[in-house]
């Protein structure tokens, strides 16, 4: 029965190195948040309205930052990714959201809640386009395949010049947008030692050394103005 027992547990304690732990957090900003940017509009005012804020770092009241990307480095895994399905959607003549990640593998959404043609114009990194694609009603959608690991600009063609997005392709989906008060979560990263790296689209990035046991693991990243 003794012997038993030990299998037992030795399986438990495999299955669940085997799984990994979840890598949860939060990314904050400290000091003076940029100004937003007041844009005037004159083009398809009925759905875009006629003025924009454009805030291009975002922080919550108590200092939380959203839309960086927190990814484990070096991680080869084939895990599957379980997080939400990469969606682009083009809301009130606004990206959303405005950092996305797609890891490889995955397809990524190109949608629009507006009633307006709008296009998703991304680039890669090295300035050619990686795809240009018209969104011209509401509802419709699109999908898209990356085919290498990079961080890509995307902006409207459709007279919204205002509008931009970011695709960050990961070569594993232990990645994650932080949200609205700035907190992110990536499940199962198996157990082991990593280089953690946040990244911001206005801030540019930090990296830690983490190491991840089978019961999980916090870690918080701290951006302020360059």
């Amino acid at each position: 029965m003794r012997t038993v027992l030990s299998i037992l547990a030795l399986v438990v304690a495999v299955s669940t190195v085997a799984l990994g732990g979840d890598l949860k957090g939060q990314v904050t900003f400290k000091g003076t948040v940029p100004a937003a940017e007041a844009v005037t509009i004159t083009k398809d005012t009925r759905a875009c309205g006629t003025m924009k804020e454009i805030r291009k770092v975002v922080v919550d009241k108590k200092g939380g930052l959203r839309d960086a990307v927190v990814r484990v480095l070096g991680l080869k895994s084939k895990a599957a990714y379980t997080g939400p399905e990469p969606v682009l959607n083009q809301v009130d003549c606004e990206f959303v959201p405005a950092v996305v990640v797609v890891p490889m593998g995955t397809t990524l959404t190109i949608t629009s809640a507006d009633a307006v043609l709008h296009n998703s114009h991304a680039f890669n990194e090295d300035g050619t386009t990686a795809f240009n694609l018209a969104v011209p009603f509401k509802g419709m959608k699109l999908r898209w395949k990356p085919k290498n690991p990079q961080i890509m600009k995307v902006r409207c063609d459709a007279g919204h010049t205002w509008m931009f997005a970011r695709i960050v392709v990961t070569e594993s989906p232990f990645a994650a947008v932080s949200g609205d008060d700035g907190s992110f979560s990536i499940a199962s990263v198996p157990a082991g030692k990593y280089t953690v790296e946040a990244w911001h689209p206005e801030l540019g990035k930090q990296t830690q050394e983490v190491e991840v046991p089978a019961a999980g693991q916090s870690v918080m990243f701290q951006f302020s103005a360059k």
